[in-house]
């Protein structure tokens, strides 16, 4: 692959990337489902978090949540910055790819670190308010004896008579996918840039228009011969 196809591709990635980006605030990022002896199957209580809002039965887990002292925020924390900075990020992937080689470079690498920053803290953030959760209960509820616990980022546990599952939603995995696209992006870049454009075939050093090894001189003297 040439450098000029590399050029094109590398830009081509960071767009895809940025689109990727815009879809994630749009879709599910992470998904809940609480299972119970009352509570089986398709009646299984669920969660679905998106990068502004929680949607599902929100309202039939706050009312069991009184029994346990847990206390659910109606408003995520992450739904005052979280979508925002996903769009800024998209639209600085964007300008990214589209700015000079010279400095094409830069501006991937400052949108991958980035990207890289949000998901971070997103995480570090989710996973504090799930323990929070679990161990800042109220100790006067009927059921306040039950363990302190912790609901699982991914995977499943078991809470008093619940089993609690969670996963990834769609959102998630294209953040995933903007990330990595991203990095490609940067990679074919650092490529390009590392590798210019080389001159074209029969002019390279010592190979000039008069033949391989022959140079301006050689070809003067062969002339007065």
């Amino acid at each position: 692959m040439n450098n000029k196809r590399r050029t094109i591709l590398s830009a081509a990635l960071a767009l895809l990337a940025a689109a990727s980006l815009l879809g994630a605030v749009k879709l599910p990022l992470w998904h809940l489902r609480m299972e119970a002896p009352q509570y089986k199957d398709q009646e299984a209580l669920r969660v679905n978090v998106f990068a502004g809002s929680m949607s599902g039965d929100l309202r039939e887990i706050t009312v069991l949540n009184q029994y346990i002292g847990v206390h659910i925020p109606a408003v995520l924390p992450q739904a005052s910055w979280l979508p925002q900075t996903l769009l800024a990020v998209a639209v600085l992937g964007l300008i990214a790819a589209v700015l000079p080689l010279r400095i094409r470079r830069e501006a991937l690498i400052v949108v991958l670190i980035a990207l890289a920053t949000t998901v971070g803290f997103a995480v570090f953030q989710a996973r504090q308010q799930m323990w929070d959760i679990g161990h800042k209960r109220d100790a006067h509820t009927k059921l306040a004896r039950v363990q302190d616990f912790t609901p699982p980022f991914l995977g499943t546990t078991k809470i008093a008579q619940f089993t609690v599952s969670s996963w990834f939603g769609p959102g998630a995995y294209l953040i995933g996918i903007a990330f990595a696209l991203q990095i490609g992006a940067a990679v074919l870049h650092h490529i390009v840039f590392r590798h210019p454009l080389s001159p074209p075939k029969g002019e390279a050093e010592g190979e000039g228009c008069f033949g391989p090894g022959q140079t301006l001189t050689n070809h003067r003297s062969e002339a007065l011969a």
